[in-house]
């Protein structure tokens, strides 16, 4: 059995890889563009925008499965070029499938879309399920909608078993960015190694999100691929809410130094969905996955991995 990993070295990706490592005998290789790692898979140097080294990548490895998960997947970063955001995440996919269908080839495709699918739902909708309208209200939503209409497509044409996954909010170790998560983070122990002003700086506190740990994600991923739909939708999601205030507050009980939070208004974004909360029961029917991490000890390793990476970096620089 031979699993294709788009993104592989990314922050889900390399989870993915290290869950599939441990409870798989499969051959594991990855796309990306990094040209090495510590990961346990046979990284493969691609650029998914080139059209024809996708297709001489697909060709030589003929996988069983794919989990496509290579994205920009900042929302940020899509508002400050949504042509970039939208010109990549839909070519990408594209190339993948369209050499797939070059080469006859039909393996089980998993395409990561996101709960920001759903845009602003009224607060009698929620939770929301996958037969809740979609709105999306930002580029990188957008497309992630494109993405998963051109799996359909290709479901539909060439009876490609492409199956949907629409992650909500996932954090944990290695995520870095924008998110809120690592924003927090990253600020709090640049703080706690004086390398900044003991002032923290935050975006929208009163939104609520709905939160996984990313290890029961990829896990979710697994059984989907496995088990799900050709042509279905899945939320992938726990099912509560947390309030962005909250996440901070447990991060900041867990420091010792005194923090003043300032609201910085660039960290506000041009439109917010005030709560977010998804219904996982399809899924769970599906594949009898439940979320198993406790979001509290989420945030707990996400801020002690941070802690090490970073104390490991400054002795290196030393």
């Amino acid at each position: 059995m031979r699993i294709l990993i788009t993104g592989a070295t990314g922050f889900a990706g390399s989870h993915l890889s290290e869950f599939l490592a441990g409870n798989t005998d499969a051959e594991i290789y990855g796309l990306d563009l990094a040209n090495e790692t510590n990961l346990p898979i046979k990284l493969v140097s691609c650029d998914l925008m080139d059209k024809q080294a996708v297709f001489a990548c697909i060709s030589e490895v003929r996988p069983d499965y794919i989990f496509h998960l290579a994205a920009i997947a900042s929302v940020a970063d899509a508002w400050k070029n949504p042509e970039k955001v939208l010109t990549n995440n839909v070519i990408c996919q594209l190339n993948i499938l369209q050499a797939l269908a070059e080469h006859n080839l039909k393996p089980r495709v998993l395409v990561i879309s996101t709960g920001e699918a759903y845009g602003a739902v009224d607060k009698d909708d929620l939770p929301i399920d996958e037969q809740t309208k979609l709105k999306p209200n930002n580029p990188y939503s957008v497309s992630k909608v494109t993405q998963e209409f051109l799996g359909r497509q290709y479901f539909e044409s060439y009876n490609i078993p492409v199956i949907i996954a629409r992650a909500f909010n996932h954090s944990g170790p290695r995520q870095r960015g924008d998110f809120v998560v690592p924003a927090f983070t990253s600020q709090l122990v640049e703080i706690e190694q004086g390398r900044r002003e003991p002032v923290m700086y935050v975006g929208n506190l009163e939104a609520e999100r709905d939160f996984l740990d990313v290890r029961d994600v990829v896990r979710a991923y697994w059984l989907l691929l496995k088990e799900g739909k050709g042509g279905e939708v899945y939320n992938v999601c726990s099912g509560k809410t947390v309030k962005i205030q909250k996440v901070l507050d447990i991060l900041l009980a867990n420091s010792s130094k005194e923090i003043e939070v300032k609201q910085d208004k660039a960290r506000m974004r041009p439109s917010d969905t005030p709560v977010v909360v998804g219904n996982n029961a399809k899924l769970r029917e599906a594949t009898g996955w439940q979320p198993e991490i406790n979001f509290e000890q989420t945030l707990i390793d996400t801020l002690e991995y941070l802690r090490v990476a970073s104390s490991s970096l400054r002795v290196q620089n030393i």
